[in-house]
């Protein structure tokens, strides 16, 4: 009689990662930046769901430093809206 055999396949989560901050020193226009960006995204099989647009390093910067001041009072104070 022979005995079946059982088998578990795990499943782990995808990930959904989060961007906050900008690239610097791109030599190609908007357009030409994000279709090979989108290809680099999806030819590792995954999506990308955002917005881009054209910046310049001093506004990058001011943003990232909101954000992270941001993030932490939300940290600091959890019960407060932001």
């Amino acid at each position: 009689m022979s005995q079946s055999k059982s088998f578990q396949m795990v499943l782990y989560p995808k990930k959904t990662i989060s961007i906050n901050g900008a690239i610097y020193n791109v030599n190609v226009n908007h357009d030409q930046f994000l279709d090979e960006f989108v290809e680099w995204v999806e030819s590792k099989g995954w999506t990308f769901m955002g917005m881009t647009d054209l910046t310049t390093e001093d506004k990058a910067s001011d943003d990232l430093l909101s954000f992270i001041e941001g993030k932490k009072q939300n940290e600091d104070h959890p019960d407060q809206d932001s």
